[in-house]
């Protein structure tokens, strides 16, 4: 049922992008800037920081370069043959995002049409052709490699889809959790090994020749977005939202929470993250020897559960957010919302419907206001409450992994007892 869902999905996408280029009207954002910025490269410039577009200086690490130089070389920079090429990589990024959903077995199949619901990431494909859709479907190709246990290939891939934005960074902390937390010491650093090694030979064109240059501009951390643009915090004076200080509070909140899940969730299975995860981490690195639950049987939902998590963390506690940046998650909220992440929310599929309903809304509220950021900022809220309080399904399938019957009967015990208290 899985597999005919998902053809049927892409299939239809496929159609219905093509109307869209066909029908909708192309609103010009990015997309001469990135033709200018790449036009630089290929008249033969390789200092970063002379490559620049109408909207200012290249900013994005190599990837980015290559991958919108080969698209003005294929499209001539023409806005309908580019659109023509999104089509295809929406395709692409959606049949790698369905091959997780159908690794993890942890979602009902209905449920999977919800990825293809939303009208502000059809625009951001399609009528915006914005980089963050090359960056994540490397980032999900991650996933689904991380699912199959492929570690290095997973890592090399995550790596390439930060070479494209590093917004695919906010993957890296569960990524490690489950890599060092399930594997060997050698298999852990070849995987990172594997990572920077493509890090540095997607760059080396620049590196080799202006390396300063690349560095401190592919990489900028410092960089502070305006406050005009952002959808999230918009209810936030702008004084306070670009100071250091507010930045320095969402990084420790960020921080926390990742540590917090990584103890009561993602490691569970091992005792926890503190002091388990890092007591076992130093007495296997000595003998190089496996560990007690070994990655090879993490169930591919776990895998997802966890990558899927840690990602949202940072999308709630990031202090802009652009509407591109709906791309960085809209894709996992099925799975965290049905997939065993937020069972212990009450009202069943009616109020994760409503929470995917309300944040589809506040993506496509333009411009954003301090409402829409403040209803956001409380949806995401609320699922990541439910990510709190659920009980953590087994980690790996040998153990009783989450299917989708029993992540179902699960949700049904949950409100079965909730009954009965009310009752009582």
């Amino acid at each position: 049922a899985t597999r005919a869902v998902c053809a049927v999905l892409l299939l239809g996408e496929f159609v219905l992008c093509g109307l869209i280029v066909w029908k909708v009207p192309y609103t010009e954002i990015d997309w001469r800037a990135y033709m200018d910025e790449v036009g630089g490269y290929l008249g033969g410039e390789r200092d970063y920081l002379k490559l620049k577009g109408d909207t200012g200086p290249l900013v994005y690490p190599a990837g980015f370069v290559y991958i919108y130089a080969w698209l003005k070389q294929l499209t001539g920079g023409e806005i309908f043959l580019g659109q023509c090429a999104f089509v295809g990589v929406y395709v692409i990024h959606l049949a790698i995002v369905l091959a997780v959903y159908a690794e993890a077995r942890c979602v009902p199949p209905w449920a999977l049409a919800a990825l293809c619901l939303s009208k502000r990431i059809h625009s951001i494909f399609v009528l915006r052709l914005f980089n963050d859709c090359f960056a994540m479907a490397f980032a999900y190709l991650a996933v689904f490699l991380f699912q199959r246990k492929r570690w290095v290939s997973g890592f090399v891939a995550f790596s390439l889809g930060t070479s494209v934005k590093m917004n695919v960074l906010l993957m890296a902390p569960p990524a490690l959790v489950l890599l060092v937390g399930g594997e060997r010491l050698s298999v852990a650093c070849a995987a990172v090994a594997a990572a920077v090694l493509a890090q540095l030979a997607v760059g080396y064109e620049f590196l080799s020749a202006h390396p300063a240059s690349y560095v401190r501009r592919a990489f900028e951390f410092s960089r502070v977005f305006i406050h005009h643009w952002s959808v999230n915090f918009k209810f936030v004076p702008n004084e306070t939202f670009v100071s250091p200080a507010f930045a320095a509070a969402l990084l420790a909140c960020h921080l926390t929470v990742l540590l917090a899940l990584a103890h009561r969730r993602w490691h569970r299975h091992g005792g926890g993250f503190f002091p388990r995860f890092i007591a076992d981490f130093f007495a296997r690195a000595a003998f190089d020897a496996p560990a007690k639950v070994p990655a090879a049987e993490f169930d591919p939902a776990h895998v997802a559960r966890v990558m899927f998590e840690g990602n949202f963390v940072g999308i709630v506690f990031a202090r802009s957010l652009h509407y591109q940046f709906y791309e960085w998650y809209y894709h996992t909220l099925p799975l965290l919302l049905w997939g065993g992440s937020c069972d212990a929310l009450p009202g069943g599929g009616l109020t994760r419907l409503a929470l995917m309903a309300m944040v589809e809304t506040c993506w496509n509220a333009f411009p954003s206001t301090p409402t829409s950021s403040l209803v956001l900022l409380a949806a995401h809220c609320v699922v990541l409450g439910g990510i709190w309080t659920s009980k953590q399904p087994p980690a790996t399938r040998a153990s009783g992994g989450a299917t989708m019957r029993e992540g179902a009967e699960n949700r049904r015990g949950v409100l079965r007892r909730r009954t009965a208290r009310k009752s009582e």
